[in-house]
């Protein structure tokens, strides 16, 4: 029986988990983990996807994404080939990488968003890794830094509150509370037009709450430009790409009309 497509639309988030063939550890040295994090990045310049959250094991990891225009089929075709080209050259092997497919689950609501990044940072307490939480190949260390480069920080951190430090302390109660592995529904089912409105209400409503000095720097962060560079007549490829992205959101968040 041919598999149904993936649902996809303009904001679907996603918990994504990819494993080895075999559950093979596929991941087991830095340069690997490393490598994947590198083709994660480019792809996510590709296309245009926001990351909150991800942990690599040895041998699977957990992404939580959300999509834009490009269906997450293509973003992670993109992603598991180019690695799996590179394990298969790097440690002369043939054959499959990956199990034929990955998991993908629709996450519907805020709260469960929440408690998706709690658990996708636990993968590794639960793994009975020696540094726990502070795994290092764990978007966690990103958070209590607020390190906002490859991960999305500040659109989690800001669901929790709108005060920096009032968000963290409470990021930092709630990752050490265990949450067990969440219950799915059958991934083929179809998410109707009524939740798929809701859930695009949601991320829109949580995105507007941005003040304009916030977003500015959300974006200098994202996309790795400094302020003057951003605000100024800078032409460099980067800025110019940044500062597109700033017209939009502040747009998007009412701070500015076209007109």
């Amino acid at each position: 029986m041919a598999r149904k497509p993936r649902v996809h639309y303009d904001g679907a988030l996603y918990h994504v988990i990819a494993r080895g063939n075999n559950r093979a550890n596929v991941f087991e040295t830095d340069e690997k983990k490393e490598k994947y994090l590198e083709i994660l990045a480019d792809y996510k310049e590709r296309y245009d996807f926001q990351l909150y959250a991800y942990v690599i094991m040895d041998n699977h990891v957990h992404l939580l994404l959300q999509v834009g225009k490009n269906p997450l089929a293509k973003i992670m075709q993109g992603i598991q080939q180019r690695y799996t080209q590179y394990y298969n050259w790097h440690c002369k092997h043939s054959g499959h990488v990956f199990e034929q497919r990955y998991k993908a689950f629709l996450c519907e609501n805020e709260s469960y968003l929440m408690a998706l990044i709690y658990y996708i940072h636990q993968n590794p307490i639960r793994a009975n890794i020696p540094e726990g939480i502070n795994h290092r190949w764990s978007s966690h260390k990103s958070y209590i830094r607020r390190a906002q480069g490859l991960v999305n920080v500040e659109f989690i951190l800001n669901i929790l509150s709108s005060n920096h430090d009032e968000a963290m302390e409470q990021y930092l109660n709630l990752v050490e509370i265990v949450v067990d592995k969440p219950k799915y529904k059958d991934e083929s089912v179809e998410v109707n037009e009524d939740q798929k409105t809701l859930i695009k209400a949601e991320i829109k409503r949580t995105r507007m709450e941005l003040t304009w000095e916030q977003l500015v720097e959300m974006i200098t962060i994202e996309k790795q430009v400094n302020q003057e560079q951003l605000l100024g007549k800078c032409r460099i490829r980067q800025v110019v790409a940044a500062r597109k992205r700033l017209i939009y959101e502040v747009i998007e968040r009412n701070l500015m009309t076209r007109t």
